[in-house]
């Protein structure tokens, strides 16, 4: 009885390896090779932080990550401690060291004496023609110096695109050529931003939020239209916002396709407008940089 109970764990093992995608099975593999690095240098009690993107914001793709490499260590065979991210919000000292931003000696130092961890691992993202380029850091907690480090590419397959909203063509080529976001390629001047502020019911109304930054010295008025077929012409009557230098709002709960924008620029004695065509993506939340 124990020997079928035994040989049944192996199959259903066997089965969940055999189930896991390309991309995560390239996750377990920098996961555990940075994991070993640190058994190697005895550094036993870590912390896995949010996996950034390559700009250093937060993302629902970049927690993904941080939560599957924090289980493919604790799964190594070197008994290892990793400190559960999802306490840090009670801990007020280190959400506030994490919330600055960039882990720095001193920060690094910190958030070693606080959590009681050997070593601190950051990371981040870029997203290639095919495939996602993933970074580990190991940082050594009592002086914030790197100890290990990792790089893998890991394959866009269905799964990696689900995560980070691209839609991945059935018969393979280049993905972000395909497109980098659902319908078409970023312009220079968009970015997509944390889709977790997006509204809940974009998925079943079809909804997308929209955001300018102002990085002009001027005031800026900006309006997004329609064409109105009664008028034969785009309005922007209804969207508008003004933004004084430095300032960002955004439209929320749009409805996702193409709009219309007019971006009015108050240089002084007289004015600039620039206009063009923005996607709103559903379930997508953009910003767009006037320079």
């Amino acid at each position: 009885m124990k020997k079928l109970f035994f040989l049944i764990l192996i199959d259903v093992f066997s089965l969940s390896i055999a189930a896991q995608s390309a991309f995560d099975k390239a996750l377990e593999v920098i996961s555990l090779d940075l994991a070993t690095k640190l058994d190697q240098k005895e550094k036993k009690k870590v912390v896995v932080l949010y996996i950034t993107d390559i700009q250093k914001t937060q993302t629902v793709a970049g927690k993904y990550l941080a939560d599957q490499i924090s289980v493919n260590i604790v799964n190594h065979p070197g008994n290892f401690m990793v400190f559960d991210r999802e306490n840090l919000s009670g801990i007020a000292e280190a959400n506030k060291l994490i919330a600055e931003g960039y882990i720095d000696v001193d920060k690094a130092k910190e958030l070693g004496r606080i959590l009681s961890v050997d070593a601190i691992i950051i990371g981040n993202y870029t997203v290639l023609s095919n495939t996602i380029k993933l970074t580990l850091k190991a940082l050594d907690s009592s002086n914030g110096f790197v100890i290990a480090a990792s790089v893998n590419d890991m394959p866009i397959d269905g799964d990696a695109g689900a995560l980070l909203g691209i839609n991945v063509p059935s018969t393979g080529g280049n993905v972000n050529a395909e497109n980098r976001g659902f319908n078409r390629p970023l312009n220079s001047n968009e970015q997509y931003n944390n889709p977790g502020t997006v509204s809940h019911e974009c998925e079943t109304k079809n909804l997308g939020d929209f955001c300018f930054t102002n990085n002009t010295s001027y005031n800026v008025r900006v309006g997004l239209g329609t064409w109105n077929r009664q008028w034969n012409q785009t309005t922007f009557r209804d969207k508008t916002m003004n933004l004084s230098p430095g300032q960002t709002q955004c439209f929320y709960n749009l409805s996702a396709k193409n709009y219309d924008y007019k971006i009015t620029i108050s240089t002084s004695p007289n004015e600039k407008v620039l206009s063009g065509e923005i996607l709103v993506e559903k379930c997508k939340s953009k910003t767009f940089e006037i320079r």
